[in-house]
């Protein structure tokens, strides 16, 4: 009975440390002079990463999960100008733009999203930054699913307090539709599993108006003649 016993504690330890061992997360050592950086809206399409960059790209990318967080359309930036209002039409009628939305992470437990991971310089980043305003910067090092790093940081950017839209759409915010494509396309060119992945990870919206830019135009405040403009 006792040899039985240990030989089935044996299977069990065997087991156990079996499965510990396909746990573990493979690692990743960011070379000295570089930094992680994830996309999960634009900066997933290579193309318009790059025009940061102003370069090609020719580093590793990694598709990863980022842990503890959801997708939204919840990214708001006010388009309101002192000179000059922007409005588009429908049904007859004219509706002025006060904001547009793009995509956000929200915290978010037991959630996961599905993006990008490559590199870049400190100098790069800077450009980054710059590109990303409204956004703040955030340590995601030890958030990514299926590597663990050493060497460097990862990061990501998550709207700030003050640019997340966090009340009811209305006709006055819009979706516009370069941006929307934009990011589709990205996820498109990955495969079809990723695009799907994409839009289950996301939160949807109830109802937004996707604009196009073509369907913009604007009309200076001290003036009346009208004009077409392209955000």
């Amino acid at each position: 009975m006792k040899i039985n016993q240990t030989y089935v504690l044996l299977i069990v330890i065997t087991i156990l440390f079996g499965c510990n061992k396909n746990l573990e997360k493979q690692i990743i050592n960011i070379e000295k002079g570089k930094i992680g950086m994830i996309g999960y809206g634009s900066l997933m399409s290579k193309k318009s990463m790059e025009r940061t960059l102003k370069r090609t790209y020719q580093d590793s990318v990694y598709l990863v999960h980022l842990e503890g967080y959801q997708r939204s359309w919840n990214a708001s930036r006010s388009v309101k100008n002192p000179k000059k209002d922007l409005f588009y039409a429908r049904d007859k009628d004219t509706i002025q733009i006060h904001n547009t939305i793009a995509l956000n992470i929200i915290e978010s437990d037991n959630e996961k999203i599905n993006c990008v991971l490559f590199f870049i310089t400190p100098e790069e980043l800077a450009q980054f930054d710059i590109r990303e305003k409204g956004y703040n910067r955030i340590d995601v090092t030890d958030k990514i699913n299926e590597y663990e790093f050493i060497g460097g940081e990862v990061y990501v950017y998550k709207a700030d307090k003050e640019h997340t839209y966090s009340y009811n759409l209305k006709e006055n915010t819009v979706l516009p539709k370069g941006y929307f494509e934009l990011v589709t396309k990205a996820c498109d060119s990955i495969g079809v599993e990723f695009r799907q992945e994409f839009e289950s990870s996301t939160k949807h919206l109830d109802k937004v108006t996707v604009l196009p830019y073509s369907a913009v135009f604007w009309v200076e405040k001290e003036k009346t003649q009208a004009n077409k403009v392209l955000w």
